[in-house]
């Protein structure tokens, strides 16, 4: 596994399972011991569970962008993975930058757990809807977005790397863009799951129950599957393994000579 790329799968492991350690434990706190609503403990519990959601979200964009540069590009390999710390910062600068806007277009707007109904809302101020609309929902649709086209142009390039070979090694490759077709549909399922009901659905229906399923319930289980997944594609299964593919020469293309490093993607 490359080092960049095993970097970003362990931060993204640590942002799940920090995010999730944080909205347990702020919601099994009782009335009597957790802060109020609108407190600035809660406010700042609150904002950082948020700032994790968006950590993670760019950390998939930039596995998508490590696998486009990987396959498409990899004379600058090396740069990249020099920049990968530079990548991160930004990844952190993008995410702090979103959650500090929320309170720059409103200093009444933020995140809420209410205790009473167990749901997760955005405060109502003049800027919430353009801030749902915008910095949420369009946002991650545009991560869903990225990530998808990046890996559609690399999978292109995989299938007419494939072309180039023998019908045999041809098919012991297959696998390789089976793989990548469902990771990259698979890391989109939270993003989607929580974008399409809590901002779509959540605003839009009266039952309390169907509600919390919209709200608390798929930000957690959004959470879960997203560790999930990570741990589902990046576990060294048999099918997976650099042994399990065998070598590959250079007698075709340069092209065809990347093909190797690009069988083994982490």
């Amino acid at each position: 596994m490359e080092t960049p790329y095993a970097n970003h799968i362990i931060l993204a492991m640590y942002a799940d399972i920090a995010q999730l350690a944080l909205i347990t434990g702020y919601c099994l706190l009782g009335a009597d011991a957790a802060p109020k609503p609108h407190a600035l403990p809660s406010i700042i519990a609150c904002q950082t569970i948020e700032t994790l959601y968006f950590f993670t979200g760019q950390l998939h964009v930039l596995m998508a962008v490590h696998r486009f540069v990987y396959v498409l590009a990899p004379r600058f390999t090396r740069r990249w993975k020099s920049s990968t710390t530079k990548m991160l910062l930004v990844c952190t600068t993008i995410s702090i930058a979103r959650i500090l806007l929320m309170t720059a277009l409103d200093t009444g707007m933020y995140w809420v757990y209410d205790r009473a109904t167990a749901l997760w809302f955005i405060t109502e101020t003049p800027w919430t809807h353009f801030y749902e609309m915008y910095l949420e929902l369009a946002w991650s649709i545009g991560e869903m977005a990225a990530i998808l086209v990046l890996d559609g142009i690399t999978l292109s390039h995989l299938i007419s790397w494939r072309a180039m070979m023998s019908r045999e090694r041809a098919q012991n490759h297959k696998h390789i863009e089976t793989r990548l077709v469902l990771q990259s549909f698979c890391q989109c399922v939270p993003t989607a799951a929580v974008t399409i009901l809590y901002f779509l659905v959540f605003p839009n229906i009266k039952s309390q129950f169907i509600q919390f399923m919209c709200s608390s319930f798929v930000l957690s289980f959004g959470n879960v599957l997203d560790a999930i997944i990570i741990l589902i594609f990046h576990l060294r299964f048999s099918l997976f393994r650099k042994n399990a593919i065998g070598a590959i020469t250079a007698s075709a293309t340069p092209a065809a000579a990347n093909y190797k490093e690009a069988s083994t993607l982490p």
